[in-house]
């Protein structure tokens, strides 16, 4: 309604009459019919349907459903004919697609089950006064018209016009991004709702005095919440490795269904019964979508998670555990990210040095002249109290004074004035009474009549000693530092009368300026370096002042010397294609930017191809969060809102913990690839003896339960050891891979089916065709599948796979290296997926449980140390092309 627009620009009294409230707040029966027309004040959209909705997602998938589709077709031939087991082939394909979607859908529900536990944003009780008594009730049950009764350290539930207040001070960095503290009062403002200092914002935390206010806004009708409804409106793009998988499924697929369907028609136009079409049709299907590589992924990715979580990074979708990983570009705010979120002093300066003065007497004076214009409370040990001055009594105990038992509490305080950007007090100090300042150096200027030297000496001082003070002021701020001049002077022991300040304001004399920053955190340099060396490019995008944030950029090594800054009034004019041409020609410092240019500047860098990862605190923030390909919230001093829009949270808010996260991201992907390859690598032998078969007159070589007690058997922890191998040494080292990189690309399947997959093939194949003429079998005559002679060649064949696959999995191990450099031992789960290995191959051959499992019987112990040649044979031709070519 137009009042809320305009709340800022009436005064007092017209803000009762336009919310229809009184100065001793609403009856309870009016709050009780606002509250039931306008609802709670929650930013909150609950979805009942969205646990149930994310539970189907886990079904959509093409390997999901083409797993379903071959139990199906499986229960079907069983009815044709039954006896032939496919019915326990149809509940093994179907049981699989079920384990992997509820397993994927528990860890996203884990995941939730986190973020829950960490929203405590927004108080759960506030006091206010209704019918001119004071309550407390809870937040959700605020309504428009309330009077929101405020003080020192509450959080603001409700965006609220100030009617009456006493030194209110508050922290609206969750909303606008920046740190500084901000005084509100109580006058009208003929300004934007947005820059008004009588509006407190809902979500913002106050830092000192109290207050009366009108609520005038709840819910999503806030500030705070308009920008959460815009988070929530966003959809996110599916992630890099979302858009990977999908294609490498759509690939499998295409050609598993193209293949049994094909050679299907083949064998009903051959004149073949039903049947055997049936189960030759699921033999390539089965032979050539590997049903253990999902779960796989799954539990990869799952266990990446957990290693992320170690390294204090939630990861509240599984598919940004590699996301991450593909980062090209992280967008980082500055505040509580790249720095402490504390003020601190770095430098005290006498008034015509620029340097920091080391003078042990000089520091600890300049500070305690500070301190008297500071109002700080004491409350078990702990200080409390605006940013600056806590930060002044910080630099006062570093200094080695006791504020308590040195008694520098001033005996009169004067707050900070908004207008006169300035705040004071009287104190002892020396055994002499004195009056001291502190505040902007343009509003103490005309005040001062003097300098004092670092000595502490007091001189009268020329225009020129003033313009040379100004000048260290300048090249402080310039600097990125915030300054704040402290003056002094002496007052009689026992004055006549109370003295105004306007008095004790003149004649002042400049003690020093103490320069003021948020510090960085120690390990950002070297983070920003690791990303720089990874090939991750770090844009810096803040609401600080233009200097603060280049300071901050070229501290922490984002920027040179004097990188560009571009402001969000210049962003604001720029046109999508000039932003990126200004992107493109190496700006990477925004400053004074708005949440919706933030997101400007997201979509961009996703314009030119970049895989973008958004890094922020406040909901501010949210709408970049959720338009990024990851959004990176911050734990501790984050909004709820910015971490229900994230897809990875810092638990301890920092940048160092993103590159963490990033040499994850890029070893989870790397590992992926690996076990991706060793699977593939054993379709090549469970597809040819299917193709022979329906091309020449002779026996199966592989049965489909066979393949299966590969891929869902003896494959699983082989993949599962590869998924957990630690990062190779030169893993960020290399830039990230393009957006358009395919997981399933033609090197790998190249690799897979045509080198390693064929080797294995031809030697199985060569061994299963040994056993049988050995055993007198003659080209083109059939042999029952419970022939003994038949299942020797079965049996053989099946342990040569999985022989083989021990090569494989040991070459696996590293891209350029043989993989034994690395030490079997180190890697547990690979040890025992080779012993599992080698015990399922003999097995299968010489244990009868095992023997009538899989259809297969035993062969002379000679012929299975064939089997055994394998293993060397295919390490040894997979080291020979690492050597010869990727070298």
């Amino acid at each position: 309604m137009n009042e809320q627009l305009q709340i800022q620009n009436l005064d007092a009294e017209q803000v009762f009459t336009a919310l229809h409230s009184d100065p001793r707040g609403l009856s309870p029966a009016e709050a009780s019919e606002r509250l039931n027309e306008l609802g709670p004040n929650s930013v909150e959209i609950r979805d009942p349907w969205r646990l149930a909705r994310s539970l189907l997602r886990q079904f959509s998938n093409f390997f999901t459903l083409l797993l379903f589709a071959s139990a199906v077709i499986c229960f079907v031939a069983e009815r044709l004919q039954p006896g032939e087991s496919m019915a326990i082939l149809g509940w093994a394909l179907a049981g699989v697609a079920l384990l992997n979607a509820l397993f994927s859908f528990i860890q996203e529900y884990r995941a939730e089950k986190a973020m829950a536990a960490l929203r405590q944003f927004l108080p759960p009780q506030v006091e206010v006064m209704r019918a001119g008594q004071n309550i407390t009730l809870l937040a959700e049950e605020l309504v428009p018209g309330d009077l929101l009764l405020l003080k020192e350290g509450d959080r603001v539930s409700a965006d609220a016009r100030i009617v009456i207040t006493e030194g209110l001070l508050v922290n609206n960095a969750p909303l606008t991004g920046e740190a500084q503290p901000v005084a509100l009062s109580a006058k009208l403002f003929p300004g934007r709702m947005v820059e008004s200092d009588n509006i407190a914002f809902a979500g913002c935390l106050v830092l000192r005095g109290t207050a009366q206010a009108v609520v005038f806004a709840t819910g999503l009708r806030t500030e705070f919440g308009k920008l959460a409804h815009l988070s929530q409106a966003i959809r996110r793009a599916p992630s890099p490795l979302e858009l990977q998988t999908a294609h490498m499924v759509r690939v499998l697929t295409i050609i598993a269904v193209s293949l049994g369907f094909s050679f299907f028609l083949y064998g009903v136009f051959s004149g073949r019964s039903l049947w055997v079409n049936l189960v030759f049709m699921m033999g390539i299907i089965v032979a050539n979508v590997p049903e253990g590589l999902l779960p796989t992924f799954t539990l990869a990715l799952a266990m990446g998670s957990l290693r992320m979580a170690r390294k204090n990074v939630l990861v509240t979708s599984l598919n940004a555990v590699e996301g991450l990983g593909a980062v090209q570009v992280i967008c980082t705010d500055k505040t509580g990210t790249l720095t402490l979120n504390q003020l601190a002093i770095s430098r005290l300066t006498a008034p015509l040095e620029t340097t920091d003065n080391t003078d042990p007497e000089f520091r600890k004076r300049l500070l305690q002249l500070a301190f008297c214009a500071s109002e700080i409370r004491l409350t078990d040990q702990r200080l409390s109290g605006d940013p600056l001055d806590v930060a002044i009594a910080d630099g006062l105990r570093c200094e080695g004074l006791d504020i308590a038992a040195e008694n520098l509490i001033a005996e009169q305080h004067f707050p900070f004035d908004v207008e006169k950007k300035r705040a004071a007090g009287i104190s002892r100090l020396d055994g002499e009474r004195i009056f001291a300042v502190k505040g902007a150096w343009e509003v103490l200027r005309p005040l001062l009549s003097g300098v004092c030297g670092p000595s502490g000496k007091r001189n009268a001082a020329t225009a020129a000693e003033f313009d040379r003070a100004e000048a260290v002021m300048s090249e402080l701020a310039g600097s990125g530092l915030r300054v704040v001049a402290v003056a002094y002077r002496l007052l009689e022991e026992n004055p006549a009368s109370d003295v105004a300040l306007e008095q004790l304001e003149q004649g002042l004399m400049l003690a020093g300026f103490l320069a003021i920053e948020d510090p960085l955190r120690e390990e950002v340099p070297a983070a920003i370096t690791s990303c720089q060396s990874a090939g991750i490019e770090v844009i810096l995008i803040t609401g600080d002042h233009p200097d603060t944030a280049q300071s901050v950029a070229r501290r922490c090594g984002i920027s040179a010397e004097q990188g560009q800054v571009m402001t969000g009034a210049v962003l604001e004019e720029l046109s999508e294609a000039a932003l990126s041409e200004a992107l493109t020609g190496g700006v990477r410092i925004f400053a004074r930017t708005s949440p919706a240019q933030k997101m400007k500047i997201v979509m961009a860098l996703k314009k030119l191809g970049k895989v973008v990862a958004m890094t922020g605190d406040g909901v501010n923030d949210a709408p970049a969060l959720k338009a990024a390909d990851i959004g990176i919230a911050m734990g501790k001093s984050g909004t709820d809102v910015a971490r229900a829009s994230a897809q990875i949270v810092l638990l301890d808010d920092n940048f160092a913990s993103i590159v963490a996260g990033v040499e994850e991201g890029r070893t989870v992907f790397n590992n992926i690839r690996k076990f991706t390859n060793y699977v593939l690598v054993s379709n090549g032998p469970e597809i040819l003896p299917y193709l022979l078969y329906v091309l020449l007159p002779v026996p199966l070589a592989l049965t489909v339960i066979q393949i299966l007690s590969i891929d869902l058997g003896t494959d699983i922890i082989p993949s599962m050891a590869l998924g957990q191998e630690p990062p190779e040494p030169e893993t960020m080292l290399q830039p990230p891979r393009e957006r358009k990189f395919h997981l399933l690309s033609r090197n790998l399947v190249l690799h897979s089916y045509l080198f390693l997959g064929l080797l294995e093939a031809l030697w199985s194949l060569g061994l299963f065709f040994y056993v049988l003429v050995d055993g007198g079998w003659q080209y083109g005559v059939e042999l029952a599948t419970n022939d003994p002679l038949y299942r020797s060649a079965t049996g053989i064949a099946l342990a040569t796979i999985l022989l083989m696959q021990i090569g494989n999995l040991v070459g696996r191990r590293y891209r350029l290296h043989s993989g034994l450099d690395w030490g079997i031992f180190r890697n547990r789960l690979l040890l025992a997926g080779i012993m599992i290995q080698i015990f399922f191959s003999w097995g299968l051959l010489y244990l009868s449980p095992l023997q009538k499992v899989l259809g297969t019987a035993p062969v002379s112990w000679q012929i299975y140390m064939f089997a055994w040649l394998g293993m060397p044979l295919i390490f040894g031709a997979d080291y020979l092309r690492k050597k010869l070519f990727l070298r």
